[in-house]
């Protein structure tokens, strides 16, 4: 911090502080309408021509679409450079490490960790605390800590608009990242769609970082009290969480990974985005040039007698003000995967998770299903145990009821097992839903049975939900079991 130390005690911390950069909002611009074409060619190309992509060339292809926003942007502002110039290696660095701030951290702390993708949507409450306490604290985290820790104290950070350049880059490259994880996790991604899907987050990602780059800007070229920095991180961390709100309400369509897929893709995401980051970049804009206007005029506050006290004093307000946003999405995220609704029903009592919603039909205690993720369904139901007849009866009963309204019904697996110091019954099974009447495609459905025995029936507590979504929904199951009392 010595280039602050030895700055003068005059109104400015830098002389080049009051300069306007008219070039970079010019480059903004530009950029965001050369997407904007490029966008539309892609789809235009992918309409017409139906490119039969798969494999190695499908994943090649959505690799590069994931790498053009960044490397448009970076391509104009080096232009723009040569006029106004900025260490185009320092905007690179920003974009490379907050690139890999995101790989490392923040992606696998949002998909991985928090899972946010399975939870977010399930409710109003859900998706303010995601989105904002845990998706925007950590995202506009990322982007936060690759500009303070990486670039602000060195001495080419020496004007307002630098902020913003850096954040942007930062903001850029969290969200290469993000689009990097998803062509490369779902193997490639339609021609139209994925690039409406990169250029979408991009957009809102580079805006993000422009927004907190001013707020780093305005405090590295003077003296602003220690909530500012806070106050900035706030701002961006809910507008991001915001955005994230919209679209998911807006979006109607999705991002398929069919190469075959074919029609123009859903644009009012990329829309949304884009309107983001003219709102943004021009109310970013007109604050620059109003600081740049008062430091011409003398009104700005000089720069404090050791300005790297003050610096250090907001950098540790602001990763108070983050722990603080992770504690309450923690909070947020427990309750939302853990929270429980209890019920009783006909001598049976128990919890099943908050965000299933009740479906029970005829001879069911009460069934539940996860509508707004795996689609699976609980179900507790009670049988008469026939006179002289044992458990075996009443699997036999189950087979034959799921046998007559479904294809290939098998019991794979049966056995012993303990749930609260009662001995149980587990089976477990597969069957083909033929799509009745609905003329849906047949779908494969494993599920598991406990039957306890009780004085004159049985209690049958079963599972079922699809092959790929059995194996994260067990443990919510098995916990709904360990609720039951009768």
């Amino acid at each position: 911090m010595s280039q602050q130390s030895s700055a003068s005690s005059g109104p400015n911390r830098y002389a080049k502080a009051a300069q306007p950069r008219s070039g970079v909002w010019r480059s903004a611009v530009i950029t965001l309408i050369v997407l904007l074409i490029f966008v539309a060619a892609v789809a235009a190309i992918d309409v017409a021509l139906q490119p039969q992509l798969s494999g190695i060339g499908l994943l090649a292809v959505g690799v590069v679409l994931a790498l053009v926003p960044a490397v448009l942007w970076l391509i104009f502002f080096y232009l723009q450079d040569r006029v106004e110039p900025e260490p185009v290696g320092h905007v690179a660095q920003m974009f490379v490490i907050g690139l890999a701030l995101a790989g490392a951290i923040g992606v696998p702390l949002s998909d991985q960790v928090f899972r946010t993708q399975d939870w977010l949507f399930r409710d109003l409450a859900n998706t303010l605390i995601g989105a904002v306490f845990v998706r925007g604290a950590i995202e506009t985290f990322i982007i936060y800590a690759t500009v303070r820790y990486f670039i602000f104290d060195s001495p080419e950070f020496d004007e307002r608009t630098d902020g913003v350049i850096y954040g942007m880059a930062a903001g850029l490259g969290y969200a290469t990242a993000t689009n990097l994880q998803f062509i490369l996790g779902s193997g490639g991604a339609a021609l139209g769609g994925a690039e409406v899907y990169v250029v979408e987050v991009a957009l809102a990602y580079a805006a993000f970082g422009g927004l907190l780059g001013y707020f780093l800007g305005h405090a590295k070229m003077q003296r602003d009290p220690i909530w500012w920095l806070p106050l900035g991180f706030v701002i961006t961390a809910a507008l991001n969480g915001l955005f994230l709100m919209l679209r998911g309400q807006l979006e109607s369509g999705s991002i398929s990974t069919d190469a075959q897929a074919a029609g123009l893709p859903t644009l009012t995401g990329l829309l949304l985005a884009g309107a983001l980051a003219i709102v943004v970049t021009a109310l970013v804009a007109w604050l620059i040039n109003r600081d740049v206007a008062a430091s011409a005029s003398g009104q700005t506050a000089g720069a404090a007698e050791d300005a790297t006290v003050g610096d250090r004093q907001a950098n540790l307000a602001t990763v108070g003000v983050f722990v603080v946003m992770l504690i309450v999405g923690i909070i947020g995220w427990n309750s939302a995967v853990n929270g429980a609704t209890a019920f009783e029903k006909d001598g049976i009592r128990g919890a099943y998770p908050t965000h299933f919603s009740i479906a029970t039909g005829t001879r069911e205690v009460v069934r539940v299903a996860d509508r707004t993720g795996t689609g699976a369904e609980f179900i507790v139901r009670t049988m008469a145990m026939p006179a002289g007849k044992d458990i075996k009866a009443i699997t036999s009963m189950l087979a034959a009821e799921r046998a007559a309204n479904n294809l290939m019904y098998k019991v794979v697996r049966t056995g012993q097992t303990m749930v609260n110091s009662r001995t149980a019954t587990l089976q477990e099974f597969a069957w083909v839903d033929q799509g009745g009447l609905t003329g849906a495609v047949p779908q494969v459905f494993q599920g598991v049975d406990y039957l306890f025995v009780t004085d004159n029936a049985v209690v049958v507590v079963t599972l079922v939900a699809t092959p790929d979504t059995i194996g994260a929904v067990q443990p919510q199951f098995e916990r709904f079991v360990s609720s039951l009392s009768f």
